[in-house]
C-alpha cells in the first residue's frame, strides 16, 4: 500500500533538504554519512528533477523568491514542506513498479497539486523498514514563485497567487491522499483507504523508538548468537505498545468496564481511574 507522509521544515538553509536527497545519511540520526576526509558520500542510487527551478540550483532560486516577495523571515515561518509518498514493497515484484516509474508519478502529483511553486521531486528504491520499498520525495518552497490558474482544491482566494504561501491543511491533505489513492488504482498498484483512521497509530517518536530499540536488540541477539546463547527476545516493544498489547488482551476478556479495570489491576498493576 502507498502511504502519505508530511514534514513541514522550518532551516532556512534549503541545501539541507537536496543534501538529504543526494547524500548518504543516518537513518537514526537524521545526520550525513562522512567519509574518511569528512566529506559527504553520495547516495548510490536517486532519481531527481525540478520543476519551476533547476534542482541543482534549488536554494538559491528559493531563497530569490523570498527575499523578492519578504516572506519567510522569520525562525518560525515554514520554509518549505517534504511530503513523502511510500509505495508497497511489493509492487517492484509483483505491479512492475519501478524507480523511474515511481519518479513518473511523482512528478504527476506535484504538477497537479503544488502548480507555480519551485519544487524538487526525489525517488529512492531504499526504504528505512529494509524492505526495499521505493518511494518519492516531493520537496516544495513554501512561497510560490509564478501565478496560476484556480484550481478546483485550492480553499483561498489567493492559493494561485505568486508571493503566498502553500497551507497544509487538513483539506489539502485529503486531496493529496485521494490523488495519491487515484494514481495507484490507475496504474495497479497495492492501496488501502488512506482517508479512513488507521486502527493503531503511532507517533514519530515512537516509531523511531522502535526502530532504535529493535537494532540494538539485533546487536546484543547476534553477540549472544555468536557465544552459543538463545535469545530470550527478538522483537522490541516500545512502552507503549507493551500497554497497548496489555490493554487489548484484558479488552477482549472483559464483560463490561468495572470487569476490565479489575483485570487490568490485578494482571498488570495499570490502575484506571
Amino acid at each position: 500500500m502507498a502511504t502519505v507522509k508530511h514534514i513541514p521544515i522550518r532551516n532556512s538553509n534549503y541545501s539541507a533538504a537536496t543534501d538529504y536527497l543526494t547524500m548518504q545519511h543516518n537513518e537514526f540520526t537524521n545526520k550525513p554519512v562522512l567519509g574518511p576526509d569528512g566529506e559527504m558520500i553520495p547516495r548510490d542510487f536517486y532519481l531527481m528533477d525540478g520543476i519551476n527551478c533547476d534542482p541543482m540550483s534549488f536554494s538559491e532560486e528559493c531563497q530569490g523568491t523570498n527575499a523578492h516577495f519578504g516572506c519567510n523571515t522569520s525562525y518560525e515561518s515554514i520554509k518549505a514542506h517534504h511530503y513523502i509518498v511510500s509505495f508497497d514493497p511489493n509492487d517492484r515484484d509483483e505491479n512492475d513498479l519501478t524507480p523511474e516509474k515511481a519518479q513518473e508519478l511523482g512528478m504527476e502529483l506535484a504538477r497537479k497539486l503544488f502548480p507555480g511553486h519551485q519544487v524538487i521531486v526525489c525517488t529512492h528504491r531504499d526504504g528505512h523498514n529494509g524492505a526495499g520499498n521505493i518511494h518519492c520525495h516531493i520537496v516544495l518552497n513554501s512561497v510560490r514563485a509564478k501565478n496560476t490558474e484556480p484550481l478546483p482544491h485550492q480553499e483561498r482566494r489567493y492559493d494561485n497567487i505568486s508571493g503566498f504561501k502553500h497551507r497544509n491543511s487538513n483539506q489539502f491533505l485529503r486531496v493529496f491522499k485521494e490523488s495519491v489513492m487515484d494514481i495507484c488504482q490507475c496504474e495497479g498498484l497495492y492501496q488501502v483507504d488512506l482517508l479512513s483512521p488507521a486502527k493503531v497509530r503511532i507517533t514519530d517518536r515512537e516509531y523511531w523508538a522502535q526502530r532504535r530499540g529493535q537494532a540494538k536488540l539485533d546487536q546484543e541477539n547476534a553477540a549472544k548468537a555468536a557465544a552459543g546463547e538463545k535469545p530470550e527476545k527478538t522483537v522490541y516493544e516500545t512502552g507503549n505498545a507493551i500497554l497497548r498489547r496489555q490493554i487489548k488482551s484484558v479488552l477482549e476478556d472483559s464483560q463490561n468496564f468495572d470487569d476490565f479495570k479489575q483485570k487490568l489491576l490485578g494482571q498488570y498493576g495499570i490502575l484506571v481511574g
